[in-house]
């Protein structure tokens, strides 16, 4: 259940700065990658999603994209 909560709030804050249709268009491999960067973030950040910065989530993006 908490890690349900925290995945909804970082793609809550994910959507925030990525259109919902830029979301939609990722292949399979994309999500994957997306998903493997997210997670890097709250590991590095203890799983703290309120210390991602919108910077560290255009990172993730671009990286995985």
């Amino acid at each position: 259940m908490e890690g349900e909560t925290l995945s909804h709030k970082l793609y809550e804050k994910l959507s925030n700065i990525i259109s919902q249709s830029a979301l939609n268009n990722l292949s399979d491999m994309q999500v994957e990658a997306l998903e493997e960067e997210l997670s890097k973030l709250v590991q590095e950040k203890n799983g703290d999603i309120d210390e991602i910065s919108y910077d560290d989530l255009l990172a993730a993006w671009e990286n995985a994209t």
